[in-house]
């Protein structure tokens, strides 16, 4: 009963396709804050570039088994990304701003555009050794204010970290060190156009927000941070995911799409925003990842865990400038409508829990502030990072929108027992 409250895997050759636990005694497992339960694990899967309409009952449908999974479990209508493009919602998303990015550049852009020096440029403790050839365009905008697209701000990997809580994010087609097989999240694409045109950027570095963090990316331990999106199905089915994961799907089947001549096969054609077979894709891979937590040990046992299937933003028209919570324009920057770069726009945002209350529709505007501040609350961390701190809504001086607060997601959360 619902409640209203307030595979395609390419053999291509490249790697296919968690939780979080506070810092308070593991006894109070049903308490977190805010009126948030404990959870001992949150997987969270981030998607591209869609509508909710366009996905959660499209008609014709386009993605059953999301629309399935928010009728089952539980879904926020009124959920927003924060802006635009991609890496500003994922930047939000662990650090609670979107630190002025505008744009798509790596992580080492530099204000004049160059890429940091090498000996700057610390990946894993050392100077990053792949090619940071790919350009910094966005500096060439000369309307607009270009920051550096890395920084050492509060994060939410930093807080897991001082919490003892463990983490990694889960990249599909992420690339491996032909020589010692470690990951290489730090390559702005892969493949690139020269190793492989047919199959260009299927991983793209401006989704992976663990490179954009100094004091994170810098670590040696960052290439066991970010692992293949194999490790995760192989560990899910071990039970032995850490606390929080974090996954991200390649371009064919995260709903964006792919470049090259990729973008043309059948499983990864787009046919805009109705049925395709990129869409399709997309839904097989989400679920994938369900099926496989569903299967995990630590799914049936007494452990509180929840999987979030969430979107970076509305790519699509006049409606993709919504937002809500906290949400903070970008001075001076030039979005798709008006003079400055608007809300990430509407998009799903589904829960599953396997000890938490199902078939609740959420009509609370909630926003990537919104999952951040839940998450913290979820796992004791107590303090919110960014704009996830400000449960007090503060209205522009301008009147140019209606501020709302940043509430925690807590029906959506909630647990049955």
């Amino acid at each position: 009963m619902m409640m209203r409250v307030g595979g395609l895997l390419i053999g291509c050759g490249l790697a296919m396709v968690a939780g979080l636990a506070g810092n308070v005694a593991h006894a109070a497992s049903d308490r977190g804050l805010e009126g948030v339960p404990h959870y001992d694990n949150i997987v969270v899967v981030m998607m591209e570039n869609r509508q909710f309409g366009q996905i959660i009952d499209a008609s014709p449908a386009t993605s059953p088994h999301m629309t399935a999974l928010s009728h089952r479990f539980n879904v926020a209508t009124q959920y927003y990304g924060i802006s635009h493009v991609s890496q500003t919602n994922y930047i939000a998303l662990t650090a609670g701003d979107q630190q002025n990015i505008i744009d798509d550049d790596p992580w080492y852009c530099e204000p004049d555009g160059q890429p940091l020096p090498r000996d700057k440029a610390i990946v894993g403790g050392a100077p990053d050794e792949q090619d940071m050839g790919t350009l910094c365009a966005g500096h060439t905008r000369k309307d607009t204010p270009y920051p550096a697209h890395h920084f050492t701000v509060p994060n939410f990997f930093a807080q897991l970290d001082q919490a003892g809580i463990s983490w990694s994010m889960y990249v599909q087609s992420v690339p491996l060190d032909p020589k010692t097989g470690r990951t290489m999240p730090e390559v702005p694409y892969y493949p690139t156009k020269a190793m492989a045109p047919e199959l260009y950027a299927l991983y793209a570095v401006k989704h992976n927000p663990s490179m954009n963090m100094d004091d994170i990316r810098s670590r040696p331990d960052i290439f066991a941070r970010n692992q293949t999106d194999t490790a995760f199905f192989a560990q899910a089915r071990a039970g032995t995911l850490p606390r929080f994961s974090y996954v991200i799907p390649d371009q064919c089947h995260d709903d964006h799409g792919p470049y090259g001549s990729l973008a043309n096969a059948p499983q990864c054609r787009s046919n805009g925003s109705g049925p395709s077979g990129l869409l399709t894709s997309g839904d097989n891979y989400v679920q994938s990842v369900v099926d496989a937590v569903m299967a995990s040990p630590v799914w049936s046992s007494r452990k509180n865990v929840a999987i979030v299937v969430t979107y970076d933003e509305d790519d699509y028209g006049s409606a993709g400038i919504q937002g809500c919570c906290g949400f903070h324009p970008a001075d001076l920057a030039k979005g798709r409508v008006g003079p400055v770069n608007q809300g990430g726009g509407r998009v799903p945002t589904i829960v599953i829990t396997n000890h938490g209350v199902k078939g609740v529709r959420d009509d609370t505007p909630y926003n990537h502030y919104s999952l951040l501040r839940t998450m913290e609350d979820a796992f004791g961390i107590g303090t919110y990072v960014g704009h996830a701190a400000e449960r007090v809504p503060v209205q522009p001086e301008d009147g140019s929108f209606v501020q709302t607060p940043v509430l925690p997601m807590v029906p959506l959360f909630r647990l049955a027992r």
